[in-house]
Order: structure tokens, then sequence, then C-alpha cells
């Protein structure tokens, strides 16, 4: 996967990257695949003149107003004199006519970005005092963390400021770091959260996934990490080049519970199972994921299930067309997104209360890794829930008609499968009989 494929950037950026583990390279990697005719890279602290070699075109300024917009072409740095102590290093522009820069590139549609603080080549560091300096005006900043920290005996060798570390994630020295070590730091305010401007969309990059062993647990994080970042990055250079291996967006939830229950003899959305009603079953699981948003579209019984649910911090919608067909409770999900649809969509049935959250966590992972326009679950050569729809399928969804459902495009898209083996997660249940059934078989 290829950043580009993501849409995450665009020439109107003005973006800090701050963090450890490989930077620098990847700084550069975005500039040279995402804006290879014109960019702008700079510091707010200092960089080595190694890395300015790294760029087109160098630029030192005395004064902002020295500089030609006209004349940057490709990857330019702009610094403003060499950093006098140690080893050769540059400076970038003071606040005042970094701002005053940042204007002029934002008008002329010319990205920015700018290493905000320095780690001393380290896949992991502590913020100091002063850093990072990010600058109020940036509408991005990326957070950059080295995987290959993993498996590592906690030391100086391997983590820039270890004794902040220490101090304040109560990390031992020689204990070995781990991905939990990594999620306490990135969430931690002082820590991998400091000094962002609050408006600014937060893009976090597990860089260095080719030091994995255990993909598993890098995936249990950055689902968790989505509570605090805007879109999660599973990342490495191969080649000189940046490589996705896997990313975690904006993901939408539909909890369809619109249906009259006919079958069933009356509101199946309330029925009972594990001491609680299927509705709130399906909340919980759902809730216990980090989606950008929830809807429950509910019809037939509206205010019976609202009393029930009212009190779960999700948002509801009516489905006054629910005669209609389950389609119309598809586009009801889909619409109550509006214009500033989430990258995806993953649809619940109210009537698989016992979908749990590790099968969730499977399809959005899926999701993730493949990018695939639609993912459903199979069992028995038979479609099952929970079902995923990119935004590729949002047009024709919201064109579907009658009670099939989502399933009338399967054939136009990229579809993957997932194999269900547990007769217990693919049982859907339709009547009184199958509940009680049900729940004897699986007391």
């Amino acid at each position: 996967m290829r950043i580009s494929s993501l849409d995450l950037f665009s020439k109107s950026d003005q973006i800090a990257f701050i963090g450890s583990g490989g930077k620098t390279s990847l700084i550069f990697s975005i500039a040279k695949e995402l804006f290879p005719e014109k960019c702008v890279i700079t510091t707010t602290t200092k960089m080595a003149m190694s890395e300015v070699a790294m760029a087109d075109h160098s630029i030192q300024l005395d004064h902002i107003d020295n500089l030609d917009l006209d004349k940057l072409k490709k990857i330019s740095i702009i610094y403003q004199r060499d950093f006098a102590e140690g080893p050769v290093k540059i400076i970038g522009l003071p606040a005042k006519p970094l701002r005053e820069f940042s204007r002029k590139l934002k008008k002329e549609g010319i990205p920015l970005l700018i290493e905000a603080d320095g780690s001393k080549r380290k896949p992991l560091k502590f913020p100091g005092d002063n850093e990072p300096n990010i600058p109020e005006f940036v509408n991005k900043v990326c957070v950059v963390v080295g995987l290959s920290a993993l498996g590592k005996p906690f030391s100086s060798e391997i983590v820039h400021r270890f004794e902040y570390f220490s101090n304040y994630l109560k990390i031992n020295a020689g204990e070995v770091i781990s991905p939990e070590h990594l999620f306490n730091y990135l969430v931690l305010p002082n820590g991998g959260l400091k000094s962002i401007p609050p408006r600014a969309e937060k893009i976090l990059f597990l860089h260095q996934s080719d030091c994995l062993v255990d993909f598993d647990q890098i995936n249990e994080i950055a689902l968790k990490l989505q509570s605090q970042y805007d879109q999660v990055i599973l990342s490495r250079i191969e080649n000189g080049e940046l490589i996705i291996d896997a990313h975690w967006g904006k993901i939408g939830c539909v909890i369809l519970a619109a249906g009259e229950g006919r079958r069933f003899g009356g509101p199946k959305q309330l029925a009972l199972f594990n001491q609680k009603t299927f509705i709130e079953n399906v909340i919980e699981n759902a809730q216990k994921m980090n989606f950008v948003d929830i809807v429950l579209v509910l019809g037939a019984y509206y205010k019976e299930i609202l009393a029930v649910v009212s009190k779960d911090n999700i948002h509801i919608t009516e489905n006054k067309n629910w005669r209609k067909g389950q389609s119309t409770s598809v586009k009801a999900g889909i619409e109550f997104f509006g214009k500033n649809k989430p990258e995806a969509i993953l649809f619940l049935l109210v009537d698989q209360p016992q979908i749990n959250e590790d099968l969730i966590k499977n399809t959005l992972n899926k999701y993730a890794y493949t990018k695939a326009d639609i993912i459903v679950h199979e069992f028995n050569g038979k479609n099952r829930h929970p079902t995923l729809f990119s935004k590729n399928t949002f047009k024709k969804l919201i064109q579907i008609k009658g009670e099939e459902g989502g399933r009338q495009i399967f054939k136009d898209f990229n579809l993957l499968k997932i194999k269900i083996n547990d007769p217990y997660m693919a049982q859907d249940i339709d009547t009184k009989e199958e509940l009680n059934n049900f729940l004897e078989v699986h007391k």
C-alpha cells in the first residue's frame, strides 16, 4: 500500500513531524511520493547537514523576503543558518518569520513539512521540557515511533531522554519494551501527545514494521490508539520508499434495528439475551470500538425501543420507510453521516446479539490491511454479518432497493470473505423457537 492511496495529505497542508524512529527519512519519503514537483521542508529544531543532502535544493536565508517562491522546484529545504556548536547542523526559521513564510506557501498551494523535534537517531524518545516545538498554525501533526525498540531492554541506547521515559511511565532499566509501553507513552498528554495544537489532525506512524515479530499485538494497540489519533499507520521504508502495511482510519458503525419481527411475533430488539435486550448487547459491543460515530436505525416499535436505549451515548435515526425493506435502513444509516462520510461503515444486525468484540476487531483489522471494498462473513456458503462497506461503494449502496440489503452490490466490487467456523457466531435469530433453542444449546 502506498501513502498516495490513502488520501491523507494535500498541497494545502502544513505538517509537523515529531517523535523518533526514522522520522527524517519518513518526511522525505512522503515529500518524494506526494509532492515531488514542489514542496518545502524546514525545521523548528536542528537538522544534520547530511540530512539536508536528501533534498533536491537547500536554500539558506538571511530574511524571508529574499526567497522568490516561483523559483522553488521539487523538494527544497529552507533554513536560516548553520548551527555553530558541535557537528555541522542547520536550524530553521524563527517563529515569526516561519509564520509569515507559512502564509505565503499556503496562498500559493505549496505544502510545508516541518521537523519539530529531534531524537538522536533512536527509535524511542520522550519530549524534553521545551519540545516538541510545533508551530500553532499547522493543520496536521505526524507522530512517529520506531517499532525496532520492541523486545529490546529499556536503556539510554534505545530511548532518547531515558530518564523522562522511566519517571513518567515507571519503567525500570533493563525491562523489555512492549507494545503496551508504546501505547502508554503515545496516549500520555506530556508524552506522544505533547504540544499538539487542538485543531490539528493527529496522524500516528507506527514505523519500522519490518522489525515486527508479532503483528497481533500491534493490531490490538492500533485499534486502541484510535481513541487519541485520527489516523494510525503501520509503515516501513523499503529500498528508499515508504510502504504502508496497514491503516486504521475513521470508520463508522450502523446498527440495523428497524424491523417489525414478524416471524418473531413482536419486537425482537427487546428480547433478552445474556440478561440484556438484543439491542443493548449489540450497542455494548459496538461501543467497545473507537468508531467515529455509531448510529442506531430504528423503525417499527420506535418509541418502545427508544425508551430502552435513550441512556446510551449513540445517535438514533428513525427510518419511517422501514416497511419497504432492509435497504431503506442501510440508506438511512449512510445518509446520517452526511457529506463528511467516514472511510468505511461497519453494519451490525440486531438479531445477532452474540457477535462479540473479537469478530468486530478482526473485521476492522482485515480492512486496515487490505482496504477491500466490501468485507462480509461467511458460514456454510451463506453470507453473515458483520459486513463492512468502504466509501467506494456508497454511491451504489445508496441506490439499493427492497429487502435484500447491501448484498445487491456484492458482484460490483472487490469482495473479501471471512469464514466463520463457529456456528454460534453465525446464528441469526428469527423466531422465538430459534432463540429458545439457541439459549438452551449455549447455556
